[in-house]
């Protein structure tokens, strides 16, 4: 008897979406690296945080941030 094997070429939204989030992403931490005072990196945190919070299933973007003041492993 046949078999048939359904391959999938993605589903075009969701690639949108991952699209969408590496750029909000992105933008966190650009804007968190061009933060030239204490309040302003308070208020981007604050934002990081929230956004992490409405997205559960997503790694926490505060983890990538605060690793930015980790040294590089060598």
């Amino acid at each position: 008897m046949p078999t048939f094997t359904l391959i999938s070429a993605g589903d075009p939204f969701e690639q949108l979406t991952e699209a969408a989030h590496a750029d909000v992403r992105a933008g966190f931490i650009a804007d968190y690296l061009a933060a030239t005072n204490l309040i302003d990196r308070a208020h981007i945190a604050y934002e990081v945080a929230l956004y992490d919070a409405a997205n559960p299933g997503e790694p926490p973007l505060m983890d990538e941030i605060r690793g930015l003041h980790l040294p590089a492993a060598a």
